[in-house]
């Protein structure tokens, strides 16, 4: 996110124990990063083979890391479980039911949890 403190990129990357940096070319001199960087709007970050790879994930492993600061001001991982994100989009298609023909508005910035719904 492009509207984040350098700072606070840095905590994130160094207190997650990140290895590898995705990012776009005229971000990437932003924050220091010791580990690897992936240049997602670089051609050679695609020069690998294309097929799909083996499914290496259950339902209890983790999806995602998720930054907040809750009631307590100070910023903390919270790991989501595969299992809770499908949870999640079971409950909202039930309750809020969407179709290939509908449009969703991204409405929600992708640090706030609310935001994997409209992603997904």
């Amino acid at each position: 996110d492009p509207s984040l403190p350098e700072e606070r990129i840095r905590f994130m990357l160094e207190d997650s124990g990140a290895q590898v940096l995705l990012t776009q070319g005229h971000l990437q001199e932003r924050v220091s990063f010791e580990g690897k960087r992936v240049i997602l709007d670089a051609e050679e970050s695609y020069g690998e083979d294309g097929t799909n790879l083996e499914p290496v994930a259950g339902p209890h492993n983790v999806a995602y890391v998720i930054y907040t600061s809750g009631t307590t001001g100070k910023p903390k991982g919270v790991m989501v479980e595969h299992h809770s994100v499908i949870n999640r989009l079971m409950w909202m298609q039930k309750a809020y039911p969407i179709a290939s023909s509908d449009t969703i508005l991204q409405k929600t910035a992708i640090t706030f949890d609310v935001s994997v719904w409209e992603l997904f």
